[in-house]
């Protein structure tokens, strides 16, 4: 898996509940993914994508990672605390843009890739409705030859849905070429599927005709996502699932707290 061009990524995210009710969801998202360093893409240059600056779509670096000097020290941090000894060379990050200012990421994915371009690591950084956010930090012995899926495990470490407690862990399976996207994650817990989501889209390079042909989708992006998350929420809690609460003063509640 190789870095790719700055690309605007189509597609949808499902959401499917299986225990202790069946409950599905399905809304259509706009992503974009870029290297955090700058984008080199044309629609950079004018006023419909701003890099660290204002635009009708925009993605600012300040809203992902943690306090540290600057997001490039975190992703490195965050991979060598998880036992990657690898260089670093580009950093690439895919997730929702801002949209008027407005964006919420529920998963964002930061591509981490040796300096000969093969992948050297991946961070999945979640956040929730509680302004916490917590992160995900794989290394990864990828020589850069071919598209192979990545198959990760991780611990649930953090609060998320109120219909979910903190306990179980997380299976990832994450594939993704020049032109197709996949993201699948399970939330497992005392051996029995709980919860499968699934992020697939096709990309296409972040240029101005694209986000203009994709403009009504584009605009409506930040509404979809935060909306479609409530609407299910309510759905569930008329189903009559409980509910758990986050834990007070811990990363579900803190933003930056990693």
């Amino acid at each position: 898996m190789t870095p790719t061009g700055a690309s605007l990524l189509i597609g949808q995210v499902g959401h499917t509940r299986r225990l202790p009710r069946h409950h599905s969801l399905r809304y259509r998202v706009a992503s974009v993914l870029v290297d955090i360093d700058g984008p080199e893409a044309p629609a950079s240059r004018g006023w419909t994508f701003g890099f660290n600056r204002p635009g009708f779509v925009s993605l600012y670096t300040s809203d992902y990672g943690g306090d540290g000097p600057s997001l490039r020290a975190w992703v490195e941090k965050r991979l060598t605390d998880a036992g990657s000894t690898s260089p670093i060379g580009r950093i690439q990050l895919l997730a929702a843009p801002r949209i008027l200012g407005l964006a919420f990421n529920p998963v964002s994915v930061f591509f981490a890739h040796h300096p000969r371009g093969g992948l050297a690591g991946l961070i999945f950084e979640v956040s929730n409705f509680h302004g916490g956010r917590c992160s995900y930090a794989f290394p990864v012995d990828d020589p850069g030859d071919g598209n192979a899926a990545q198959h990760l495990q991780t611990k649930k470490r953090f609060f998320v849905s109120p219909f979910n407690p903190v306990e179980g862990h997380y299976r990832f399976r994450l594939s993704r070429t020049d032109e197709q996207y996949r993201l699948s994650i399970q939330l497992i817990r005392e051996g029995d599927v709980v919860l499968s989501a699934a992020h697939t889209a096709r990309l296409s390079p972040l240029e101005p005709r694209a986000l203009h042909s994709a403009a009504w989708l584009v605009a409506t992006n930040t509404t979809r996502i935060f909306f479609g998350i409530l609407w299910e929420a309510l759905r569930l809690r008329l189903k009559g699932l409980a509910v758990f609460a986050p834990r007070r003063d811990t990363i579900d509640t803190l933003p930056g707290r990693h």
